[in-house]
């Protein structure tokens, strides 16, 4: 069985590891997959053509901000393996993948799925009200939708 978990930066990501640790045997292939921010290049480019102090502060400041989401990402990945270690998963049975944000974090997960003959994809599930999923669309929503062929778990 080959399994695909979505991580993130959130607590959800440690409930859906800890929760996939517990319910599935060790001999499962898993890959944690993390879709890593990005700044916009066209903020690059439009810093570059107005030339203002302020904008490209602003910048600056963007630009730290999501190498610091990077770094958090990296830090959550390990805990993840961690778990999965200690729940007795070998290092051969786990595999990590990071890209960044190319189309947007469902859409990447989704691509990064079609890629692979996943059997299954564990999800978490942030629990936004019926409103704001409606209003906002969730990632655990547009997998759902999108996927085909293969076993979807969202985790809450």
């Amino acid at each position: 069985m080959k399994m695909l978990i979505a991580i993130d930066n959130s607590e959800y990501a440690m409930k859906v590891v800890n929760y996939v640790a517990s319910a599935v045997k060790p001999t499962v292939n898993i890959t944690l997959f993390s879709v890593l921010p990005t700044m916009s290049s066209n903020l690059e480019n439009m810093e570059k053509e107005l030339s203002q102090p302020f904008f490209s502060e602003k910048v600056i400041e963007l630009r730290w901000i999501v190498e610091e989401e990077k770094k958090k990402a990296r830090s959550r990945i390990e805990e993840c393996l961690t778990i999965l270690r200690n729940a007795g998963f070998s290092d051969d049975a786990v595999e990590v993948k990071t890209q960044n944000k190319i189309i947007g974090i469902a859409r990447d997960i989704i691509a990064e799925i079609g890629k692979e003959n996943y059997d299954t994809v564990v999800v978490g599930r942030r629990g936004l009200s019926a409103t704001a999923s409606f209003v906002l669309g969730s990632v655990s929503n547009k997998i759902v939708q999108n996927i085909k062929n293969c076993t979807v778990w969202v985790v809450e």
